[in-house]
């Protein structure tokens, strides 16, 4: 995940509701959870992106690639916080 999404989902999850309602991980682009996210998520051909796992660890949002910012990350935590 690229540096600028990163600060743009800290941003964000600083504000109410999402600070009480989610929590934030980065995975190393070689670590064991980084490797199995390349694979298992939508992150196409560039292998990276942002995902929301819920309780289950199934996928709630997905955006592969860093083409996204606090809007965007806020539109699919809103999303899931309407149950959607």
């Amino acid at each position: 995940m690229c540096q600028a999404v990163i600060r743009a989902v800290r941003a964000v999850l600083e504000d109410e509701p999402y600070r009480s309602r989610f929590t934030f991980e980065v995975f190393g682009w070689n670590s064991e959870k980084g490797k199995h996210a390349q694979k298992a998520y939508c992150f196409g051909a560039e292998s990276h992106g942002w995902v929301v796992l819920g309780p289950d660890g199934k996928p709630l949002a997905c955006r592969p690639s860093h083409f996204y910012g606090a809007a965007e990350i806020q539109e699919d935590l809103d999303a899931i916080l309407r149950g959607k």
